[in-house]
């Protein structure tokens, strides 16, 4: 009462100061509480996303801020679809992979890489059956894909993401579709896609699956259709850069935001389906430490494969050597910090004209244990100064190269070499005694890969005749929309 009274006498009236930072108060107290009860309502209906057990399966868990892996899977199923829909025509009741992609993370450093392995791959399966990669999930859901890639590739997967057409269909249609540039008209009369002009498109829904499902890619160059005959490897590289592209669309529309992502989610419990270990406060704790990530510092690899026939199927097989080991190891766990010089071949050139630059260059590298090789002279090369080219498979080893050369070097992905090149430039310093360690480079993880194609003319729907003509295509990720 003493107090009451006291308050009473010595009570006065506010400045308008004084008010607006009271309100200010109040309304920053409200936001909390509504974004507290917001964040609280998206963690219940993420607890309700479709789960598939799989304990004893996965690897054991990381923790907090740890790189993990997860296996990304598109499926077969037009389950969810309409009837009268024309992805069902001559579908069975078969359950496929139709993509396959294993997404590293690692909070630490902030830096994300993608995978993406050939469905027509032909390896041997965890229960001892070759077949194509694919297969794994018809024949043992997804326990056997995980345990198959885990004794093909020796890559912990930490959880795991199916998606299907219909939930594909839906997260396009929550970004309010996906742009992407088309240099030519395309076409696939398999998946239905029908791009009449060239330039920026924006897909709906039916047109983007139509997109990424496409393994029959054909352009109008010249008046003439052109199929890329790359088929699945075309079709990877189309779907790196259009999940590029889907990222930022989704950020740009606001997927940082609970509302938006509260009709992500909406789209997930339809047809999404997550590993019973997955949890709420995993995915909220990714996104914030992921918060300001740029897509298109997305890192993107996919293994290789020479096409062969078995019995009547047409595969796959693995391109192994140091190339795929490279590769593999940054999903391991690994980085190039674990190649040896010994492993690493490369030839040298003098990009400046001083004179026997490319020959000693090559001569102290061999003295570390490259396996290095002197070629012709690149007299002006070396302007902007030393540089390691590398075709994007080797990209570890050529991260390795350049730590150790004492006056640093870029990095560059040229998809048209089959080794690494080193061109030394005015800043040119010699080698070290000892590499620098993997955090000192700019690229741990290395450069994305490209999306330049070699085509072939073909008639509509036939196969690509003997000797046909070549055409390169137009690079996505250098397309702006």
């Amino acid at each position: 009462m003493r107090g009451a009274r006291q308050g009473r006498h010595r009570r006065r009236r506010r400045s308008w100061g004084q008010r607006l930072a009271l309100i200010g108060g109040c309304l920053s107290s409200l936001g909390l509480v509504a974004s507290a009860a917001g964040l609280a309502y998206l963690f219940r209906k993420y607890e309700r996303l479709p789960r598939v057990e799989l304990s004893g399966v996965l690897d054991e868990p990381v923790g907090s801020g740890e790189p993990e892996n997860y296996l990304i899977v598109g499926i077969d199923s037009a389950a969810d679809l309409p009837p009268d829909d024309s992805v069902r025509i001559g579908r069975g009741p078969t359950l496929r992979s139709d993509t396959i992609m294993i997404l590293r993370t690692d909070p630490g450093s902030g830096r994300a890489a993608l995978l993406s392995i050939p469905r027509d791959l032909y390896v041997r399966h965890a229960d001892g059956r070759q077949a194509r990669i694919n297969l794994a999930i018809e024949r043992g859901g997804a326990p056997l894909l995980i345990e198959t890639i885990g004794e093909n590739f020796a890559i912990p997967i930490h959880h795991y993401v199916q998606v299907d057409f219909a939930s594909f269909r839906g997260l396009v249609e929550a970004v309010g579709g996906v742009t992407v540039p088309f240099p030519y008209p395309a076409r696939d009369e398999q998946t239905g896609l029908l791009v009449t002009e060239p330039g920026c498109h924006t897909l709906d829904p039916v047109e983007a699956l139509a997109y990424v499902r496409s393994r029959f890619y054909e352009q109008l160059i010249d008046g003439e259709w052109v199929t890329d005959v790359r088929s699945d490897i075309g079709r990877i590289e189309r779907q790196q850069d259009f999940i590029r592209r889907a990222l930022r669309r989704a950020i740009d529309r606001g997927a940082r935001n609970p509302a938006t992502l509260d009709q992500l989610i909406d789209v997930a419990l339809d047809g999404i389906v997550v590993d019973d270990e997955l949890t709420a406060d995993d995915i909220f704790d990714l996104a914030r430490r992921f918060r300001s990530f740029d897509p298109d510092d997305l890192v993107t690899y996919a293994l290789e494969g020479t096409p062969d026939t078995v019995g009547e199927a047409q595969v796959l097989r693995l391109v192994e050597g140091p190339e795929t080991e490279a590769i593999l190891s940054i999903f391991r766990g690994s980085s190039s910090a674990e190649i040896e010089p010994e492993g690493v071949r490369l030839v040298v050139h003098n990009g400046t004209g001083a004179p026997r630059q490319g020959a000693e260059a090559a001569e102290a590298l061999r003295a570390v244990g490259f396996i290095a090789s002197v070629a012709g002279d690149e007299p002006g090369a070396g302007a902007e100064g030393t540089v390691v080219r590398y075709p994007p498979a080797q990209a570890a080893a050529a991260d390795l190269v350049a730590r150790w050369l004492a006056g640093g070097a870029r990095l560059e992905v040229d998809e048209t070499l089959d080794g690494i090149e080193l061109v030394t430039g005015t800043d040119w310093q010699g080698v070290r005694t000892e590499p620098l360690p993997t955090t000192t480079t700019s690229t741990t993880l290395p450069a994305p890969t490209t999306t330049t194609s070699t085509t072939t003319t073909t008639e509509a729907g036939g196969a690509p005749p003997t000797g046909a003509r070549t055409t390169t295509t137009v690079d996505l990720a250098t397309l702006e929309c």
